[in-house]
């Protein structure tokens, strides 16, 4: 078997031994594939359909002549489309005779990816393929299809790359294929199935794929169905879905109705196990308990587990190779969303939570569940969701403070000093307006019920500490905008205050001249002493005096 890492460094020019060219049996080129087996190649649903001949040809491999392929209908996924959410689009080729087992690779599980990639395919006219590069920008749809931002305009993927290998830069691993491409003019993105999804559709593809499940066996829905506590199932979905504090801590005992629940939510939420099968299942539900597919990285019982066990799971996941240091977790540009079952159960509960507490300063979204409300789920509820939220409604309460009490009064100090310069009023609009809709907010903070400081209400407090960022951001320009206009005011005070001397002297060498000269000194320094100051005005007046000056100066040359 290949080496995915074919890849890296200088082999990035080579073709990859396991990159299959899909034809019609008269040759014209369909897209592109990944030989999992010698006789398996996954590819995208729209390049193939069930009952049509094709030849697949692994053209890295010289002299290896092209194979016979069909697919049946039970290994092929059509796309299908919702309200422009797409999904399915997969398909697995069976050849006629084997390919040598050498040249195939596999597939491998990676949470949230992200990160540059590189993908290869046969655009049109080249057909001996092409790498392409490009960034995992972010999942979307039911599918968690992964958007591809392209390296350069140049390298969008092609239809021609459709069913061709993406392969991960840190981990050197095929990581699912790409789908489709932006339709119109202006694209900007491709799309890949990521592996899990691949799974979803197509189990049988278990069997050619590394990388570490999402959720725990222990964690998964059985046969035997509880009964869905809906107040938790919809806390549940609210959480996976992105809302309030991104630390839910909560008690869950080892059985019954509440374990079912939170069972049934990892399940749903984990792109390889939601199947249409599952859902069906839970049609006739709440909508508001069903969470996302995609919506976590890890789900895990750390039952007699180690702070450093946990962490080598969450490295796992993540592709994290050689060093997997919490602190590393923060180079990663998607953040880690994880549930962790038992924490109270662990073999270090003091040191996992101490984990937990550097996990979710980073940024991570993490749902610790206990078997018991006793103090070590008390610890954690206070450690990890009421202090920070505490702080960071107190810190909002300081931003309130700096922009009315002081960030306010001081744009208007400056406004009464100096007109806005041109073009600059509108900000300085907005900037003032900012400061009357905070001076509204204090107000309203400031006797908000107490439900509303609640971790599942933090969603309100984002919205807050964006708006006054925005503000205070604005203020903060607004502010060195008109610093900038005194200190030109300053500049032409000193500067018409040293013209002065000089050009009296000279003027009145010159009879009659000292009494105009008198007179452009006094308007320049009288629109600069305006309040507020017309800065092109006043500067206007000084260019006069000086201009006037200079003429002096030189008639007492042209008279010597």
């Amino acid at each position: 078997m290949t080496r995915t890492g074919e890849r890296v460094g200088a082999a990035r020019l080579r073709t990859p031994a396991w990159i299959a060219r899909i034809e019609t049996p008269d040759g014209r080129v369909l897209g592109a594939g990944v030989l999992l087996a010698p006789r398996r190649v996954l590819t995208a649903g729209h390049v193939v359909a069930p009952g049509r001949p094709y030849t697949v040809r692994l053209v890295g491999v010289p002299d290896l002549d092209a194979v016979p392929a069909t697919v049946r209908p039970d290994e092929h996924v059509p796309q299908r489309e919702h309200l422009g959410d797409r999904s399915g689009d997969l398909a697995l080729l069976r050849l006629a005779a084997p390919l040598p087992a050498e040249h195939t690779t596999r597939l491998y599980r990676l949470a949230a990816p992200h990160g540059p990639v590189s993908m290869y395919g046969f655009p049109d006219g080249d057909d001996g393929g092409r790498w392409h590069g490009a960034t995992l920008v972010a999942a979307r749809g039911r599918d968690s299809q992964v958007q591809l931002r392209p390296v350069t305009p140049g390298e969008l993927a092609a239809p021609g790359f459709s069913g061709g290998g993406v392969v991960d830069h840190a981990t050197d691993q095929v990581i699912g294929i790409v789908l489709s491409v932006d339709e119109g003019p202006g694209s900007a993105f491709s799309y890949m199935s990521p592996t899990e999804t691949i799974l979803s559709h197509l189990p049988q593809a278990a069997a050619w794929t590394d990388g570490a499940e999402a959720v725990d066996p222990r964690l998964r829905t059985g046969a035997a169905a509880g009964r869905l506590d809906v107040p938790f199932a919809t806390e549940l979905a609210s959480w996976f879905r992105g809302e309030g504090w991104p630390v839910l801590v909560t008690v869950v005992p080892a059985t019954g109705d509440r374990a079912w629940t939170l069972q049934r939510a990892v399940t749903l939420a984990d792109r390889e196990l939601r199947t249409h099968r599952n859902t069906s299942a839970v049609s006739h539900d709440p909508p508001e308990t069903v969470p996302p597919a995609g919506a976590h990285d890890l789900a895990l019982d750390v039952t007699g587990l180690t702070a450093a066990d946990v962490m080598d799971r969450i490295a796992e996941r993540l592709g994290i190779r050689g060093d997997p240091r919490p602190e590393r977790l923060g180079d990663l540009r998607v953040p880690l969303t994880a549930v962790l079952v038992a924490v109270d159960r662990a073999a270090e509960p003091d040191a996992l939570l101490g984990l937990l507490d550097r996990l979710a300063g980073q940024g991570a979204r993490l749902l610790p569940a206990f078997r018991r409300a006793d103090g070590p789920a008390a610890r954690a509820a206070e450690l990890l969701m009421h202090r920070p939220l505490r702080r960071r409604w107190s810190r909002l309460h300081g931003e309130l403070d700096h922009i009315t009490d002081e960030l306010g009064p001081a744009l208007d100090a400056r406004r009464c000093r100096v007109l806005p310069g041109p073009g600059t009023r509108p900000l300085l609009d907005r900037a003032e307006a900012g400061v009357r809709r905070t001076q509204m907010l204090r107000a309203w903070v400031a006797h908000t019920p107490g439900q509303e400081h609640e971790p599942g209400r933090a969603d309100l407090l984002f919205t807050f500490e964006d708006a006054v960022g925005r503000r205070r951001r604005r203020l903060e320009e607004a502010i060195g905008l008109l610093d900038t206009r005194l200190r030109r005011r300053e500049e032409l005070l000193g500067r018409v205050g040293a013209e002065w001397p000089l050009c009296r002297q000279r003027a009145a060498a010159q009879g009659d001249r000292v009494i105009v000269a008198y007179r452009l000194y006094e308007d320049a320094l009288s629109l600069l002493r305006q309040a507020p100051c017309d800065i092109e005005r006043a500067e206007a007046a000084v260019e006069r005096f000086v201009g006037f000056c200079s003429a002096t100066a030189d008639g007492e040359e042209g008279a010597s």
